[in-house]
């Protein structure tokens, strides 16, 4: 009993270290030791900490709500903090606003700068602190008409349909104003003008067609200006021929033309003409070609008679072009033969050219008709060599 011992509380604190017959009064005051709870909450608590959790800790200590000021148990005071109509709490929908507890729902519903609202004319829903951007340009927002009609409110996405269909001061120009009528009144006197300004609206649009007309022909002419062979040589292609073929054989004098082309830029205007079933002596049994010269625009320019050699060259369309057999046939042409003088508003209905140029039985060999079509050039040369 008379060996040195420490305090069994050595690891918590306590220094104390004496004889081992005095540890148990030693324990009886040692701060570090555990006793029961003074409230009888069961608790066996450090002397040291017991006025800690007495005030603190303890299920049955009596203490007063810092909000409300009730007291409370302390193990009914924890639930108690959780619905506290007087805590202060943070608005949830994050407007940033404290509120009592108790107040939440009338500041959500009625206060809050986040809460959710109905555009009054639209109905959709709206956060509030953006509620008066979208009313300033809300599409049902009602609007006065600019024109100061006596028609109410209009709303704002109506206001073009208003104006153009509605409005009885809008000021309106006549329908046919692009056609010179230079009216302009209110709804109610168009009505009456357009009931009695038809014979003048019609003279409007005669005027207007009749311009018209002038500018298309002018443009047409411009057109085919642009595009104009003026190269002396036309390639003809004849397309569909196994159809116009048989066509030539059922009506008698089937002619077909080829577009026109000039001699050169300032020259003579030439056509060229195809009887597939033959003419005059070819009729049958030939492909008769001709060549016709038409009224040109620089004619009273030109040397009279037509002079330049004219040829005709059927091609061979075959794979390989070594290999292919063309025909050609030209002729200069005749000073004395009427149809080569300067010809009149109106050609003579036939040209002069080959009306026997390739026989049918040869237009069967070689390629000359390939996928059912054949090409011919024609080229008019101011030189007087004929090609053969």
């Amino acid at each position: 009993m008379s060996s040195l011992v420490y305090c069994i509380h050595l690891k918590k604190g306590c220094k104390w270290m004496d004889e081992f017959r005095k540890l148990q009064g030693h324990l009886n005051t040692c701060k570090y030791d555990a006793i029961p709870c003074t409230n009888q909450c069961a608790a066996m608590i450090p002397r040291l900490l017991m006025e800690d959790h007495l005030f603190y800790t303890c299920p049955k200590r009596r203490t007063r709500c810092k909000f409300c000021n009730r007291e409370y148990s302390g193990d009914t005071l924890e639930g108690h903090m959780s619905s506290c109509q007087y805590e202060p709490v943070f608005c949830e929908n994050k407007c940033g606003l404290k509120i009592l507890r108790r107040f939440v729902t009338t500041h959500q519903l009625n206060e809050c700068a986040k809460r959710l609202v109905a555009c009054r004319y639209c109905q959709k829903e709206f956060v509030y602190d953006t509620l008066q951007n979208h009313t300033a340009k809300c599409p049902r927002y009602p609007v006065s008409c600019p024109n100061h009609c006596e028609s109410s409110k209009v709303p704002r996405e109506d206001m073009e349909v208003h104006l153009n269909d509605h409005c009885s001061s809008v000021a309106l120009y006549c329908v046919f104003r692009d056609m010179g009528c230079k009216f302009k009144g209110s709804r109610l006197a168009l009505e009456l003008h357009m009931e009695s300004s038809t014979n003048v609206h019609l003279d409007l649009m005669s005027g207007l067609v009749l311009k018209q007309q002038h500018q298309i022909t002018s443009l047409r002419n411009v057109f085919q200006n642009l595009t104009l062979n003026t190269s002396g040589i036309l390639l003809w292609r004849v397309n569909d021929y196994t159809q116009k073929m048989s066509e030539a054989k059922s009506r008698k004098s089937y002619e077909i033309s080829s577009s026109p082309f000039y001699t050169s830029q300032y020259g003579y205007k030439l056509m060229a003409t195809l009887f597939l079933n033959g003419n005059g002596a070819g009729e049958g049994s030939h492909l008769s070609v001709y060549i016709k010269i038409l009224p040109g625009e620089y004619d009273s320019l030109l040397s009279w008679p037509f002079s330049h050699t004219v040829s005709f060259t059927l091609h061979d369309q075959s794979a390989s072009p070594e290999n292919a057999y063309d025909i050609v046939e030209s002729f200069v042409p005749d000073p004395s033969w009427k149809n080569f003088q300067r010809p009149s508003k109106e050609p003579d209905s036939l040209g002069y050219g080959f009306p026997r140029f390739v026989s049918h039985e040869t237009l069967k060999k070689l390629n000359y008709v390939k996928d059912n079509t054949l090409f011919i050039k024609v080229k008019a040369n101011s030189s007087k060599i004929a090609e053969v």
